[in-house]
C-alpha cells in the first residue's frame, strides 16, 4: 500500500507486506521489505529464519539513494512520520524509528533497536541490536553504540582499529577512565 502524494524514483524495489505512508519520498535504489540476515545454526549448517513481519512507514518521510528497510521477523520494523534517512543507510528487521529523526549516510541499525523521537545519528555509526535510543539523541559520526542511551544528550566513540586483545584491555581501562583522578 503506498500512500497519496509518495514519490518512488527508479530501480526501487518494494516487497509484499510494505505500507508507505502520505508524502514520502523514497529515491533511487532502495529497497524496501527484504528478509533481514536472520540464521539459526543447526549442526554445521546455517538455516534461514523466515521473516513473517511488515515495513511500515510514516507520512512525510524520505529515504535516500541505495538504502535499505528489512521487514520485521515476527514484529514490523516500523519508520515513523517526518523521518529523514540519508543515501546507504540499512535499518535491520524490527527496528523502530521514532517521529522526526534524521540518519545520515551510512548508518547501520542492527535488529530489534528501538530509536526515539527527535534523534539525530551522524554518519558510518553502527547501533548493535536490541538496544534502546530514547528521544533527543544526538549520535556523532563514526560512532558505535554498544549499550542502551538513557539519558538525552550528544555521545561520541572513535577509537582507531587495533587486535582484539588489546582491545579487550584497553576497553576495561577506558570504562574505568570517568573514576582514575589524574591530579
Amino acid at each position: 500500500m503506498i500512500g497519496d502524494n509518495s514519490i518512488i524514483e527508479n530501480n526501487v524495489v518494494i516487497y509484499r507486506n510494505s505500507k508507505i505512508g502520505k508524502n514520502t519520498f523514497i529515491s533511487s535504489g532502495v529497497i524496501i521489505g527484504s528478509e533481514g540476515f536472520g540464521f539459526a545454526k543447526q549442526g554445521s549448517k546455517w538455516i534461514q529464519i523466515s521473516h513473517l513481519g511488515k515495513v511500515v512507514i510514516g507520512n512525510d518521510v524520505s529515504i535516500g539513494a541505495n538504502s535499505c528497510i528489512d521487514r520485521g521477523t515476527i514484529e514490523d520494523t516500523v519508520i515513523s512520520d517526518n523521518v529523514i534517512i540519508d543515501n546507504s543507510v540499512h535499518i535491520a528487521h524490527n527496528v523502530f524509528i521514532g517521529e522526526r529523526t534524521a540518519i545520515a549516510a551510512k548508518v547501520g541499525i542492527a535488529g530489534s533497536s528501538i530509536i526515539g523521537a527527535d534523534c539525530q545519528i551522524g554518519g558510518m555509526t553502527g547501533i548493535f541490536g536490541h538496544l534502546k535510543i530514547t528521544d533527543n539523541v544526538i549520535l556523532s559520526p563514526k560512532s558505535n553504540v554498544y549499550r542502551d542511551v538513557k539519558k538525552p544528550g550528544t555521545y561520541s566513540s572513535i577509537f582507531p582499529l587495533i587486535d582484539h586483545f588489546n582491545w579487550k584491555k584497553i576497553s576495561i581501562l577506558i570504562s574505568k577512565l570517568d573514576k582514575i583522578k589524574f591530579f
